[in-house]
């Protein structure tokens, strides 16, 4: 599966440029364009919001449409000046399919439905960890993990100058995990360097990371195997984490929620490990 289209979501006051950043040094490796589309809630979705509170006469009315309207010319503004200073074509239609450019759409109405559709006709999509003070983070990353069906890419701290310089697939077996490797074949051939990283638990001898790699190996990917000790009082996704650091991995990629959600929540666990504390890029499907 190719990856020529880069979704990447915004709305009105957050700062895309990170997730622009880490489409952009994509882009370039894999030939692919970045759809930068713009969500924010209808005059409609906002007065409806509003009608138990104010009373909504015509200049209240006037406002809120000026409001979503200023909003987004500020939003299309910052992207035009970001694709100025990245030297990257913006235009408003499709250019060279090999060519990487940035296209702008503005959608009004609820993120959830609005960023189905959308990721569903893109290849990938691009967000941020989630920042409870940011509440579009959260509900961006939940939507394209459970919604969508593509491959999401949380970006974390830091960007790291080359995405591809070194992957670290967390693999377990699982049928996440076994998604995420399927739709990500192309981006995983594009690294510089593999390394396909199993954790010693109870369900080691399960799935092993050498067959993970002799499978890679006849799409023409050469991957390191390596085994994860876990130490006592340390959780699988801490030790992930730690070792991705130590490996200097550039990209993490992994399955996402193996157990439900409503688990995880309440006991702890690998996804939510990584999402909550990861620095550099994660690559995750459900």
């Amino acid at each position: 599966m190719f990856l020529r289209c880069l979704l990447v979501p915004t709305a009105p006051g957050v700062d895309a440029t990170r997730r622009l950043d880490a489409a952009l040094r994509l882009g370039r490796r894999l030939h692919a364009h970045i759809a930068v589309s713009f969500m924010a809630p209808g005059p409609e979705h906002v007065m409806a919001s509003m009608a138990s509170l104010v009373p909504l006469d015509c200049a209240t009315i006037d406002a809120i449409e000026r409001g979503v309207r200023e909003a987004a010319a500020e939003g299309k503004a910052a992207v035009q000046a970001w694709c100025q200073r990245e030297g990257v074509p913006f235009m408003s239609s499709g250019g060279r399919l090999d060519a990487t450019f940035a296209t702008w759409a503005e959608l009004s109405g609820e993120i959830e439905p609005l960023l189905t559709l959308a990721g569903r006709i893109n290849d990938l999509v691009i967000v941020d960890r989630p920042d409870p003070g940011v509440p579009f983070t959260g509900r961006a990353l939940d939507t394209a993990l459970f919604s969508v069906g593509r491959p999401t890419l949380m970006v974390g701290e830091t960007v790291p100058y080359d995405l591809l310089d070194h992957v670290m697939i967390a693999w377990n077996g699982s049928l996440e995990a076994t998604r995420l490797i399927g739709q990500s074949i192309t981006l995983l051939h594009e690294a510089t360097r593999v390394t396909v990283l199993h954790a010693r638990t109870e369900r080691f001898e399960e799935a092993r990371a050498a067959d993970l790699c002799a499978y890679l190996r006849w799409h023409g990917i050469v991957a390191e195997a390596a085994t994860l000790g876990i130490e006592d009082g340390t959780s699988i996704g801490e030790a992930i984490l730690a070792e991705a650091e130590r490996r200097h991995a550039s990209m993490l990629a992994m399955g996402a929620y193996t157990h439900s959600r409503v688990r995880e929540f309440l006991l702890g666990g690998v996804t939510r490990h990584v999402i909550e504390h990861a620095r550099i890029p994660v690559l995750l499907a459900h």
